[in-house]
């Protein structure tokens, strides 16, 4: 009983209280054994929803055991009646949950709405605050760590920690930790669907624009990649009138399509080819990076550093986490660990970089992308056709996805396992000394 309830508390959560995500995933699999792999977050926003539905659950037994035991001769019967109708009902707290965030939408839509306001207004306060605004298919995180290791050597900078990246998890950080000797506010923007970057920029609108790239990533949600490019592009028609415009030149809808949103606005481009400094060597794979440090080099010339400042910064560069992260194990190992990255032009680069490591047994393991609506089939299938002549051995994991990858890959490369715990605690077996071993994306539990 206990563990459903939790299951679905945690589903909720996981699908940012989403109700048709919430459910496709209840449809799908009602009941799992499987254990989680992050653990429930108890925000007020959570322990409310949870609160409401609990209270709605014990109402909903007391009213349909009542009837039950109404005559005399029963009522003693009552309290068991109550105890097992609670429990069954425990099974079906997903229905309570549901009702709950319905039935708290008002509250939950005037609270957002509030905290929006007072975010607004403090930043209108901080007249001499810079904010850089940052959103793409791909490279947010990446891009803004990079942007305020550069920065910090001559400015106080403030950036959006993690994942926080929206609405509500970025007027809160406002509220708390915008003070007033920061000079430069670095906001990572993430949308699922159009009008949520305007949202975004409302609250905190951008003087820098900077838009990384657009790609088939959560093309599910968005519909179709047109609305994905209108959704991308939200961050430079709601930017400020005269705001510096960064724009990925190496994307190929980038490129396509920033007349029409920007019409005859100046633009700056930034390319992974063209180096604009002499660079000193920075602890990142991927060729992609130097695209991300040239954008980075205009934005801090554009604010005013010096050449040697600049330089100072980039040789402060630390790996990103779970993107593209090297880690060398005591056992003759080499991870690549690119969990966090969960798009395809991240994967291609992802492949170039295995591939780079001649003489050795290479190794790719991962479950697929997930949200590539209508593509697919055609995003998984370039993959295989990508590993296919890299990759020695491929780890798939059985879901609804990899065997597109597979279509594309020599059947005696391919291992398959249930789950992705499984293929873990499987690799003692599968890895040897001098293996160079690359962790693909990281499926969450709300996806099949």
């Amino acid at each position: 009983m206990f563990k459903a309830v939790k299951r679905f508390i945690y589903l909720l959560q996981l699908d940012n209280y989403s109700l048709g995500r919430f459910w496709h995933v209840i449809v799908k699999k009602p009941f799992s054994a499987e254990q989680a792999r992050q653990k429930i977050i108890w925000t007020p926003k959570l322990a409310l929803i949870f609160s409401t539905a609990l209270f709605l659950q014990l109402a909903a037994s007391y009213l349909i055991a009542r009837p039950l035991v109404a005559h005399e001769v029963y009522l003693g019967l009552f309290p068991i009646a109550f105890l097992f109708l609670f429990i069954l009902l425990s099974f079906f707290h997903f229905l309570f949950l549901s009702l709950a965030v319905v039935a708290l939408s008002p509250l939950d839509y005037s609270v957002k709405g509030f905290l929006a306001a007072r975010a607004k207004n403090k930043i209108r306060v901080q007249k001499d605050l810079k904010i850089i605004g940052i959103t793409g298919s791909y490279g947010k995180t990446t891009m803004k760590e990079i942007l305020a290791t550069v920065l910090s050597v001559k400015y106080k900078v403030l950036k959006t920690p993690d994942s926080v990246n929206t609405p509500v998890g970025i007027s809160r950080l406002i509220l708390k930790d915008l003070t007033a000797d920061k000079e430069i506010f670095i906001v990572e923007m993430g949308a699922y669907r159009r009008g949520e970057i305007k949202a975004l920029c409302e609250i905190a609108t951008p003087d820098i624009a900077v838009l990384t790239g657009i790609n088939e990533a959560h093309l599910e949600r968005f519909g179709s990649i047109e609305n994905t490019i209108k959704a991308k592009f939200e961050i430079v028609e709601n930017a400020k009138s005269d705001a510096l415009i960064v724009l990925n030149n190496d994307n190929f809808f980038v490129r396509e399509n920033y007349k029409f949103h920007l019409g005859t606005r100046g633009v700056d481009f930034y390319k992974a080819t063209e180096r604009q400094l002499d660079y000193p060597a920075v602890p990142l794979l991927g060729e992609y990076i130097w695209g991300t440090i040239n954008a980075c080099v205009i934005i801090a010339k554009k604010l005013g550093m010096n050449d040697q400042e600049i330089l100072r910064g980039i040789a402060k560069i630390k790996p990103v986490p779970h993107r593209l992260e090297k880690i060398e194990n005591p056992n003759g190992i080499t991870i690549i660990d690119d969990s966090y990255n969960g798009n395809p032009d991240g994967v291609k680069e992802a492949i170039k970089v295995l591939g780079k490591f001649e003489g050795r047994r290479k190794i790719y393991i991962t479950p697929g992308l997930v949200e590539a609506g209508e593509r697919i089939k055609t995003v998984h299938n370039r993959i295989g056709e990508s590993l296919n002549p890299v990759a020695d051995l491929v780890i798939l994991i059985k879901n609804s996805v990899t065997p597109f990858i597979a279509e594309k890959l020599d059947p005696k490369k391919v291992i398959w396992f249930e789950s992705a715990q499984e293929a873990h605690a499987s690799l003692p077996n599968i890895l040897k000394s001098g293996d160079v071993i690359l962790f693909q994306n990281d499926w969450p539990d709300n996806y099949i």
